[in-house]
């Protein structure tokens, strides 16, 4: 295991800088872009971009079955066989890139009167979703190199280039004010230069001898397996990526405000993406190990990286989100202004809502590499569709506030199902055991808030960065001397950890 966990905290650390630098990068972007397109087209930007995510769908869950079969094949030695459905996924993605731009063509003429619209915003919309089908059959393609590189246990190198990329896309927003670009050419300019990652990806699977060339394959009869796999989680991603990915169209179409409702979302989903991508992040580094420990059908093996896992990401997750949830309102006003003020009280409930999203990430790539998912399925169509009726419903009424709750109604439906079933009747684990696993860091982190909240009425402090930096300093060392004092890690574990990073 120690492999895995030198794995692990490699990839982890590589991530978080990755994440860290990117959060850092959009909290300096977005307020700039917003102020220097405005409201409403800053608002038409994040629409088109919602529209395409959605897309990603047509993935239909190939690319956690081609993590999982690529890993495996690697570790197998098995490469003629990985570098032939390789290529055969090149043609598969290719094809999915030709449906992806011919349905955004279709949406781009037929699908603007779905929002609420005027004729200049119509015209503008429809340029930027025909930009973004132009680079859909690259951007579908770079999908395969990703996968090839996770499978050979390189997250840290897709980390490296997206720290590039991070950087380049703020000097294209400065250039963008400087020069005083269009939102057309800085539309295209960033989805090009975020295009251009395949070059890198292409690079390193060609020196890892992942794929033998770059010509697209038919070698159906093996990516068949791929397909098996993926099928059977399809359904599942189809309601989770609603689930996500919907809530800003609903917003769009179901508001009494204006597109500036997308805006509003646009500034807290800006906000909390570095935290929720932590998610996404975990299960991408732990798929390829989950599967491996699986394969091996060691019980006691499983069980220890299960409780061990949830209480390590449970850390990470306060050290993630509590700093944000006492610092909503100082953050939302160095980010967009006073005017974005109201904010706050959704900031901190969608915050809290993450961290019940965030500590499962052991759980469910160990749920997802045992490839039985007919429940999880019934869990996220179930949850999907009370939290967009939830959304629907709400948003006349509250805004962007109604996405958060249905959201968050989402996640507990989530959490539940993963704490009353899959647990104990999947992977055989101590639901209890998981369940203190994460609720010791989280009430730690918890007790050491309310301190900093309590310390804070008696500090004042009027420059909201030293705010910042003094709440997040006095929670941040009660946190870590609870945290060693309840033994949730002890100094021998953090001493091992490191000998073997």
């Amino acid at each position: 295991m120690a492999s895995t966990s030198s794995y692990v905290i490699r990839s982890f650390s590589w991530s978080v800088i990755a994440k860290l630098l990117d959060a850092a990068i959009k909290f300096v972007s977005v307020p700039l872009l917003l102020t220097y397109f405005g409201k409403e087209q800053y608002g038409l930007i994040a629409l088109a971009m919602s529209v395409n995510a959605y897309l990603q769908l047509l993935d239909m869950g190939v690319n956690t079955g081609a993590i999982k079969y690529f890993s495996e094949w690697i570790s197998q030695g098995r490469f003629e066989l990985l570098r032939s459905v390789g290529r055969t996924s090149l043609t598969f993605y290719g094809c999915i890139g030709l449906i992806n731009a011919a349905i955004l063509v279709f949406f781009a003429w037929f699908g603007t009167s779905w929002f609420s619209l005027s004729p200049d915003q119509v015209d503008v919309f429809r340029l930027l979703i025909l930009i973004i089908a132009l680079f859909s059959i690259l951007n579908w393609t770079t999908s395969v190199f990703n996968q090839l590189i996770i499978a050979n246990s390189e997250v840290s190198f897709i980390q490296r280039v997206g720290i590039v990329k991070s950087i380049v896309n703020l000097l294209l927003v400065i250039c963008t004010i400087y020069f005083n670009l269009s939102i057309f050419l800085y539309f295209v300019l960033f989805t090009l230069l975020n295009s251009l990652v395949i070059i890198p990806y292409g690079i390193r699977v060609k020196r890892r001898g992942l794929l033998s060339s770059f010509m697209p394959g038919k070698d159906w009869i093996n990516f068949r397996l791929v397909l098996k796999y993926s099928s059977a989680i399809l359904l599942m991603a189809i309601f989770q990526m609603s689930a996500v990915k919907l809530r800003p169209l609903i917003l769009g179409a179901f508001t009494t405000e204006g597109v500036g409702v997308v805006s509003d979302f646009r500034v807290l989903e800006s906000i909390t993406f570095f935290v929720i991508s932590m998610g996404s992040m975990s299960s991408t580094i732990f798929l390829p190990k989950t599967s491996q420990l699986l394969a091996e059908n060691n019980l006691s093996k499983i069980r220890s990286f299960a409780y061990s896992g949830t209480r390590f990401t449970s850390v990470v997750c306060a050290v993630l989100c509590f700093p944000f949830i006492l610092c909503a309102n100082e953050v939302l006003t160095l980010y967009v202004g006073a005017d974005f003020q109201a904010l706050s009280v959704w900031l901190i409930i969608w915050m809290i809502t993450i961290l019940f999203f965030l500590h499962n990430g052991p759980v469910a790539s160990l749920v997802l590499a045992t490839g039985k998912t007919r429940m999880l399925v019934f869990s996220t169509a179930f949850g999907c569709v009370i939290s967009l009726v939830l959304n629907a419903l709400l948003t006349p009424s509250l805004g962007v506030g109604a996405a958060v709750i249905g959201y968050s109604v989402y996640i507990l439906i989530q959490f539940l199902y993963y704490y009353l079933y899959f647990n104990t009747k999947v992977l055989n684990l101590e639901s209890l055991k998981v369940f203190k696993s994460f609720s010791i860091p989280i009430s730690l982190g918890g007790i050491s808030a309310m301190i900093t909240y309590l310390a804070g009425e008696l500090i004042v402090i009027e420059n909201y960065y030293i705010q910042i930096i003094v709440k997040c300093s006095i929670w941040f060392s009660f946190f870590v001397a609870l945290v060693f004092v309840a033994k949730v890690f002890t100094i021998a574990e953090v001493r091992s950890y490191l000998r073997r990073k």
